[in-house]
């Protein structure tokens, strides 16, 4: 399944990313715990820009491990996500992903109230 948005990264009260888009909230964290949890296959395809700047772009399996700092985070070819995820929060940014173990996003999607 493949996601492509753009919306404001933030990083909320639970320790979760989500992107904030005019209609709705999805939780990107969520979306990376099925894709590594997942029994069927951890691969992911992720894309993250700011403007025209590429910030993250790696395709291969999603493992975690501790980080530079001692915190666990999600790794995609050696490359830390989340580091970059957290040095990126509050800006607006394209995101686009591919997990085949990901096969309906609308569980970690929630649209937003007037």
């Amino acid at each position: 399944m493949t996601i492509e948005v753009v919306g404001k990264l933030v990083y909320n009260d639970d320790g979760k990313y989500e992107l904030h888009m005019a209609d709705g909230i999805l939780c990107l964290s969520d979306i990376l715990a099925e894709a590594y949890y997942s029994e069927i296959s951890n691969r992911v395809n992720l894309r993250i820009m700011d403007g025209s700047k590429i910030l993250f772009q790696e395709d291969s399996n999603i493992y975690r491990k501790a980080n530079d700092y001692g915190i666990y985070s999600y790794y995609i070819t050696g490359s830390d996500l989340e580091t970059k995820l957290f040095d990126n929060t509050d800006k607006t940014v394209e995101v686009k992903l591919f997990a085949e173990a990901v096969e309906d996003y609308g569980q970690f999607y929630t649209t937003r109230k007037p």
